[in-house]
Order: structure tokens, then sequence, then C-alpha cells
């Protein structure tokens, strides 16, 4: 009913607009319709600046995921790098031990076992992105090494490494556990 009122009231509006007399020598015309073009001008500044508001939010929008997805990638990295921190002494622990076995003794099965362990741990690792740093003859990182001895040597370029001690681990570029090596000078 309200609606069939509004027809009415719309048509009623037209029938006006049609009925009002010719104006300047303008046979047929509706009047000039300047006076809602200022309306229409303050629209379309509107309808900019809402799409100008709707672009400026998409685009915080993409930046906030790539921020968060670059935050957790860098959680996970941290979270496996602690991990590996704690495990990579257990790891160095069972190569020393493999290492001490004589040599009567290394065909038994449990040395076998012990070996067998480690190539699994050494695969997984592997898998996981982790690499060991610091081999003799390469040059030395402060970033990647701790040089707990130098010595002395003419043979070889300074600031080369001649002994690992203990080695390195890296996660990406991320360094788990610096390599100590001895350094020469």
């Amino acid at each position: 009913m309200q609606q069939n009122g509004q027809e009415q009231q719309a048509c009623r509006d037209l029938s006006q607009i049609t009925e009002q007399p010719e104006q300047e020598g303008e046979p047929g015309l509706v009047p000039d319709l300047a006076s809602e073009n200022p309306p229409l001008t303050t629209e379309q500044q509107k309808m900019e600046e809402y799409l100008d508001l709707l672009q400026r939010t998409q685009a915080d929008f993409i930046n906030y995921r790539r921020r968060v997805s670059q935050e957790q990638a860098e959680g996970r990295t941290l979270a496996q790098s602690v991990l590996l921190s704690q495990l990579l002494p257990v790891f160095d622990d069972l190569g020393r031990a493999l290492g001490a076995v004589p040599p009567e003794l290394a065909e038994a099965p449990w040395v076998q076992g012990l070996f067998l362990i480690v190539r699994r741990l050494t695969t997984l690792l592997d898998q996981l992105g982790v690499r060991q740093i610091g081999t003799p003859g390469e040059p030395f990182d402060p970033r990647r090494h701790e040089a707990i001895m130098t010595e002395v040597r003419a043979d070889t370029p300074e600031g080369t490494i001649l002994r690992v001690t203990q080695p390195g681990y890296a996660l990406g570029e991320r360094v788990i556990r610096p390599a100590q090596v001895s350094v020469a000078t």
C-alpha cells in the first residue's frame, strides 16, 4: 500500500515538471536542471573519497597479511632454533662417543645401531634445512665462527680456519650455534 502511494507521488511530480511552461524559446524541453549538478559533483567527490578509502584499506589489509605471515615464519624459525640449540649438544656427544669406539667393537650390533641413529639425525637436520658451518680452509667470519685459538702460520693466509673444535650449525641465514675454530694469524 505504502509503495503504491509512493508511485503515485512520483507520477504527480513528473507530471508537474512536464506541465510547466516552456522556458526562453526552448519548446518541449524539461527545465534546466543545473541546480542539481552541484549535489552531483559533491556526490562524485564523496564517491572518490570512499573509493580512495577503500583502496587504502585494501592495501593496509594486504600489508597486514604479509606482515603477519612474515612474523609467523620468523616465529617458527625462532622456535626451531631454540629446540635445535638444545639438541645439538646431544648430537655432538653421540658423535664423540662413536669416534671413541674401539676398532674391535666397531662391528658390534649396538655400535651399528648408534651409527644408524646418527645417520637418521643427520638426514632429519638436512630435511629441516640445518647445515653445518665451519670447515678448515675457509675464511674466518665472526658472525658464523668463534675463534677460540690463534696460531702463527706462514704457509696459510691470515684469517683462515685451521681446525674446527666444535662444528657450528645454521638454519637458513640464522646461526644456531657458531663454529668454534682455530684461526691462522
